[in-house]
This record gives C-alpha cells, structure tokens and sequence, in this order.
C-alpha cells in the first residue's frame, strides 16, 4: 500500500511539473515547427507539417514503461517524444531530400529508419530523426537544455497507413488471427508501398519529359533566331552544341542497358522520351519516324497535338516548311486553345513572309498566354518587318518583363532603339 501511495504521489508531482511548463512546450513547438517551415521555404519544399505534445497520459505511462523506479528523481524531459513533429511529403524522394535539409540547420541527435514485419508493425514505414531544440528557443520559454523533439517523416501513403493502422491494430488493441484477414491486410500495405514507388517513377518520367521538352523549345528559338535581323553569337550557338551534348549523354545513360526497339515492348511514353532523345541529339530523321509511330498509334486527344508541334520542329529543323506548317496546323484542329501551335505556326508565316497571318496566330498565342516571353519577341519581330518600330519595342520591353535575361531580346531591343534613333 506504501508503494502504491508513493506512486500515486509521485504521478501527482510529475503532473504538476509537465503542467507548469505545457505553455511553454506549446510555444517552444510552434517556433520550432515555424524555423523548419522556413527553412523549407528557402528550397520550394512544401510538405504537410503537423505538430503534437503527447499527453500527460501518454507521458506518464512511456515513463512507467522506460524506468521501474517510479519516484522519479529526474526533473528533465527524459521521453524524447514528448514534443513531436510529422512531417508529411509527396513523394519518396523527398524524404531523403527532408533529412538532407533538417541535418544542415538543426542538431541531429538520432536517426531511426521505422518498418517493421511483425504483424502488430507491418508495413508502418517512417522516418524518426530527434533533433536538439536551438537554444534561442529554450532560452526564449525557459526550458530545460536538453529539450529534444522526435520528427517523423513519411510520404501520404505511407501516413494514410500508420493512421489507419492505429485506428485498427492500436486503438482497437485488435490482433487478428485469422489467416486470410491478416493476407488482406498485408495486400493492402504491399499495394499502398507498390503505390509510392509508382507515384516516384511517373515523377521520375515527367521530370525527364519536362528536361527534353525544355532543351526542344529553346533549340527551336535558337534556330528560329537565324532568320532575325540581329544574328546569332557563337557563344549562344556553342551553348547549344553543349545542350546537344547533354542530350546525348542523358540518353546513354538512361538507355545503355536496353534492348533495341524491336525486342523491346515499349509504351508511348517511353517512345516519346525517345523521340525527345533524338531530336535534342539532332538525329532529326530517327526523331520523325518516331513522332510518326506514335501518332500511328492513334495516342489520346491531349497528347496527339504535342506529337504534332515536336514532328513540325523536326520538320523545321530540316527545312522542310511547309510540312511543319501542317503538323502545327494540325494540333491546332485537335486543339484550337493550344497557344504553343500558334506560336510556331506564327513563326512560320513570319519565315515565309506572310505577316499579317504571322501576326494573327502570334495575337493569339499571347492572348491564351501572356505569360511567355518568347512570342513577343517573334511579334516584335514581326512589327518590324512591318516598319512599325514602336510596336516592335513595346513588346521587346514587355517580353523583357518577363524574363529579363533574355539575351537575344536584349539584342533585338538596342537594335530597335538604334534604328528609331537614325
């Protein structure tokens, strides 16, 4: 009875303590999920941040559970999550790229990598890292100096499991001994992983995408250049060949362990990557009879005019006009609101003299984007075939707004201003 009256009082003294700094865990949490949300902000990394200080309930018995004096004699916070942080992310990648982040700004005193294959753990997956809280924050809340907060890391899937996993296996204090119940569960959680990791190959893929559709405009603007009055500086032309370069390289290394076209079963996608590869590598026939498969293939309604747009550039890159006019044609019957169509087919009227229809289809795509630079220097091109020069400046300093940088509109601009100036 003693023992039990002393471990009544002790939980009593415990709770006065845990009480009379909850306010200051409060606030000491906040500030600390605050410094972490902006670190994150420095590097566009946007994930869920949840924060929790475990109850004193929760407290009391993983204290009970770490020590079997329960008198304790320590006034410290010896459970180390008893302030917590879930940090919650898209993709699996970024989790590696959290704790990459979290180690460089803050103190890191463990680091745990959660998953487990017993049946009360399985499939939970996360990562635990305990960090020393910064001594402007201890200072600021007067709290002891070996404050530490547990942070979780976990993707959505991998969230979605553990809360559900909570709510049927913890909560419920539920242990199913049923064979087939327990197969579902684990086919749930292999289907949930199976998930993640497809999410972070179709990540993968747009990226990549996303690269050589990037390197395939700007070498299209580049070419297009050629036909402006201000010439094309070696610089820029070298800086080109060394994109070409990169291409080539990214395409050995993605693809040097596969097997030829003909052995292989491909998807659109990987054959639009492929096609990609090869126009930015300048084997521009390999790349046209590639874009022609994949239109053979009849591919769905959005993705036929980019198959399109890219076989014109092809067909542009060999100057062979006229079939680029009617790839770029073609998208916009598919896709009448596709500003990219107007804009190369703009540039195409404009190569071939025809500017009041290069002027037409150039209103259109700034009207549908307005946003992209690139337009309206074609159009300030076209404004000064034209002789009309102050509209011709108007739109090198509008689209000078929009990306400042640009060398061939800074050019084009000063040549503008010299020729108003004679």
């Amino acid at each position: 009875m003693a023992d039990e009256n002393l471990q009544k009082l002790n939980r009593k003294e415990l709770q006065l303590i845990y009480d009379s700094r909850y306010q200051g865990y409060k606030a000491a949490l906040k500030d600390l999920q605050s410094e972490i949300e902006k670190v994150f902000k420095k590097i566009s990394i946007y994930p869920s941040i949840k924060s929790r200080i475990k109850s004193f309930k929760s407290y009391y018995r993983k204290k009970l559970a770490k020590t079997k004096d329960t008198r304790f004699p320590e006034e410290g916070c010896a459970i180390p999550d008893l302030l917590g942080i879930r940090i919650v992310c898209p993709f699996l990648e970024d989790i590696k790229e959290i704790e990459m982040t979290l180690s460089r700004e803050f103190q890191i005193l463990d680091y745990e990598q959660k998953s487990s294959s017993s049946f009360r753990e399985f499939g939970y997956e996360s990562t635990h890292l305990l960090i020393k809280a910064p001594p402007k924050i201890i200072k600021n809340h007067n709290l002891e100096e070996n404050l530490v907060c547990e942070i979780q890391i976990r993707t959505i899937l991998q969230d979605a499991w553990a809360e559900v996993e909570h709510e049927l296996v913890y909560k419920a204090e539920f242990s199913p001994f049923d064979e087939p119940l327990k197969r579902k569960l684990a086919a749930l959680n292999a289907n949930l992983t199976l998930s993640d990791i497809i999410f972070q190959e179709i990540r993968n893929y747009q990226r990549q995408l996303h690269l050589e559709l990037k390197k395939r405009r700007k070498t299209f603007f580049e070419e297009v250049q050629k036909f402006s009055p201000i010439p094309l500086n070696n610089k820029e032309t070298k800086r080109e060949s060394r994109v070409g370069n990169e291409a080539i390289a990214t395409k050995n290394i993605l693809f040097k362990n596969k097997a030829p076209l003909s052995k292989t079963i491909k998807t659109i996608d990987d054959l639009l990557l492929e096609a990609l590869y090869a126009h930015n590598s300048h084997k521009i026939a390999e790349a046209i009879e590639i874009y022609t498969y994949i239109l053979s293939l009849k591919p769905g309604e959005q993705l036929q005019p980019l198959i399109y747009i890219h076989r014109g550039m092809a067909y542009f890159s060999e100057s062979r006009y006229d079939l680029a006019m009617s790839d770029f044609s073609e998208a916009l019957k598919l896709n009448p609101e596709n500003d990219k169509a107007f804009y190369y087919r703009g540039v195409m009227h404009s190569i071939s003299q025809n500017y009041p229809a290069a002027l037409a289809d150039l209103n259109r795509s700034i009207n549908l984007n307005p946003s992209w630079a690139v337009p309206f220097l074609s159009r300030a091109q076209v404004y000064f075939h034209l002789g009309d020069n102050p509209k011709a400046l108007a739109d090198c300093e509008e689209a000078l707004s929009l990306e400042p940088g640009l060398e061939q509109l800074i050019s084009f601009r000063n040549f503008i201003r010299s020729e108003m100036e004679l």
